[in-house]
């Protein structure tokens, strides 16, 4: 931005938006079309359609990655290397592997309670991430 506060916030918006374009509409056809997508890996009837059962399921929080990662990469642009790589470590280290182990103990089909994880640390790192980068884009002025 070289000190140019405009441009910054140009910058970040453009990042923003192709950012949540390519994973809203990776999300939309993932959730359209799981079949044809575990098609390509399979031609087992039985594995299509449990893949795609689990595919909605892992899938259901990508869309809010856009932000994810405009926000992360903001924050390194913007210097704050620590707090990017903090975020990044946030969503598959800190959140997910924990939520593994934790929530198939409260469902009813663990095997449902592994694959839950995932949105539910997106939506977690997300929403962490947006508190943080909304705190930080408020003193760009």
């Amino acid at each position: 931005g070289a000190g140019n506060r405009d441009r910054v916030k140009k910058a970040f918006f453009t990042q923003f938006t192709a950012c949540t374009v390519f994973t809203g509409c990776f999300w939309l056809i993932m959730l359209l079309f799981p079949k044809g997508f575990a098609g390509i890996f399979s031609n087992n009837t039985e594995l299509i359609t449990y893949t795609a059962w689990a595919l909605r399921i892992y899938m259901a929080g990508i869309f809010s990655l856009g932000f994810q990662v405009a926000c992360q990469q903001s924050f390194m642009a913007l210097g704050q290397a620590k707090v990017s790589l903090l975020l990044a470590c946030l969503r598959k280290l800190i959140l997910l592997i924990q939520l593994i182990f934790i929530l198939p103990h409260f469902v009813s089909n663990p095997v449902f309670g592994v694959f839950v994880a995932e949105p539910v640390a997106d939506t977690i790192a997300v929403a962490t991430t947006a508190a943080l980068f909304f705190r930080e884009y408020k003193k760009l002025g």
